[in-house]
């Protein structure tokens, strides 16, 4: 599959009552609980599930990369590009992380910086297995 196809079925999924349909900083969905394992990935279909655990792969080390080598503007791209990704996937929590991330990045703010990514790992582990990706 190409990335015009995989795109093209990001966009789509995100049209059918993603996070753009409202504000994505609602509370989590009740019935997302540890005990639903790939919750989301039975939602939108394995194949987009897949696709949005391999940017959460992706882009979560490089965002830890720009911080530790104090690049902010990358920070600021990944972070922002990863938000839209888990916002598109009702990943909330997360996509508020990135947020934060993406603003002390904004700000050049390593204090805020430090803060924001202290709890980034443990919310990609369970968005991995919202996604049906990761270990419970």
């Amino acid at each position: 599959m190409g990335p015009s196809r995989e795109l093209s079925m990001l966009e789509g999924a995100a049209n059918q009552g993603g996070a753009n349909q409202g504000d994505f900083r609602r509370s989590p969905d009740p019935a997302m609980t540890q005990d639903s394992r790939a919750y989301l990935a039975r939602r939108h279909g394995p194949a987009l599930a897949a696709l949005c655990a391999d940017e959460l792969r992706e882009r979560h080390p490089r965002i830890a990369a720009a911080a530790a080598s104090g690049d902010f503007e990358t920070l600021k791209a990944e972070a922002h590009a990863l938000r839209g990704v888990a916002a598109n996937f009702g990943l909330g929590v997360l996509a508020e992380q990135l947020l934060a991330v993406e603003s002390a990045a904004r700000r050049q703010d390593p204090t805020g910086l430090t803060g924001a990514l202290r709890l980034l790992p443990a919310e990609v582990a369970q968005a991995l297995v919202a996604l049906g990706q990761g270990d419970s």
